[in-house]
């Protein structure tokens, strides 16, 4: 696992705003997908594209993610651009272990293509996942 720091610009965040998490900690990176992980809290952000070739991968980080925090974990999809059925099944699979230990697993910024995938399926549904903050447009 590579760890890479990633530092605000020059001054830092606005006093006033309320801070990002840092996605500090590279999960996995591939010609494909891009993952990272926020080491401060349990959230992860997602890029490129999630499908049967790199779905374990997926699972990993989720996992890894969620054993090194509590409660709840947020999934950012906001710049996946495909996801094929086993990518759909790799969350599924998650928010079901988070619902057998009491959490949830929160995507956020899901694009509407994925989102219906997600409901077609029945998958929305599924035990422990909440899709939130899906793009409007």
């Amino acid at each position: 696992m590579t760890v890479w720091r990633i530092t605000g610009g020059e001054g830092g965040p606005d006093p006033g705003a309320r801070e990002a998490p840092r996605y500090d900690i590279v999960e996995h990176d591939s010609a494909l997908l891009r993952i990272t992980a926020a080491s401060g809290a349990p959230r992860v952000l997602l890029a490129g594209e999630v499908d049967v070739s790199n779905t374990a991968a997926v699972a990993r980080a989720l996992r890894a993610v969620r054993d090194r925090g509590s409660g709840d974990l947020h999934a950012d999809l906001s710049g996946v651009e495909f996801m094929d059925v086993a990518g759909l099944r790799a969350f599924s699979e998650a928010a079901r272990d988070l619902h057998d230990r009491d959490g949830l697993l929160v995507l956020h910024g899901v694009p509407p293509h994925i989102e219906r995938l997600f409901t077609l399926i029945g998958w929305n549904t599924t035990p422990g996942l909440e899709i939130h903050c899906p793009p409007r447009g």
